[in-house]
């Protein structure tokens, strides 16, 4: 459903009125960046993208006349984008990202006792097939056959492959646990 401001900011952005640019750079700018951090392989990778995601954005305003969620519109388009981003690297098997760097505050929080950042570092060390394919399914929340169709894989494979990455985090999460542990 789109608010009154939304609205405004749609109509803003097709007559190309920089104010209206600048609140949805406002208003969506960290989802958007939030999810290009979590497909990128480094921060400025992120970034980079990011900024080509919103040119992106910007100046296809007018091809799409019947936006009903501009926040779920923006999150699909981003994430096409970072899927084909994806495929154009062709390397599904590579080496883990290098550490995130977070937005403020974002360290500061926690799931089930361990740091954001912590957790974080853990999804972005899977093989970047894993980690993509969990990502838009448990962070994302896309239907595997949406994923399969996205990566070009099967549904059985998608199955896989965030089962992989469940045991891989599941095994990481344990190692840590034991870790801090013995910190006290």
């Amino acid at each position: 459903m789109l608010t009154e401001k939304d609205i405004e900011i749609i109509e803003g952005c097709r007559r190309g009125d920089t104010a209206c640019q600048k609140m949805l750079y406002d208003t969506y700018g960290p989802m958007v960046k939030g999810i290009c951090l979590r497909y990128a392989d480094d921060i400025q990778e992120a970034e980079d993208l990011f900024h080509d995601i919103f040119i992106f954005i910007l100046t296809h305003f007018e091809d799409y006349d019947r936006i009903t969620n501009l926040g779920g519109w923006l999150r699909v388009i981003t994430i096409n984008k970072l899927i084909d981003h994806v495929r154009r690297k062709k390397i599904y098997d590579a080496t883990p990202m290098s550490q995130l760097v977070l937005e403020p505050g974002a360290a500061d929080e926690n799931y089930d006792g361990i740091p954001m950042a912590v957790l974080m570092e853990m999804i972005n060390g899977l093989p970047l097939k894993y980690k993509t394919a969990f990502n838009l399914y448990v962070v994302d929340e896309i239907e595997q056959e949406e994923i399969a169709r996205l990566m070009n894989e099967t549904p059985t494979n998608v199955r896989s492959l965030v089962s992989r990455a469940k045991q891989k985090l599941r095994k990481k999460i344990e190692k840590y646990m034991r870790n801090e542990e013995y910190r006290y």
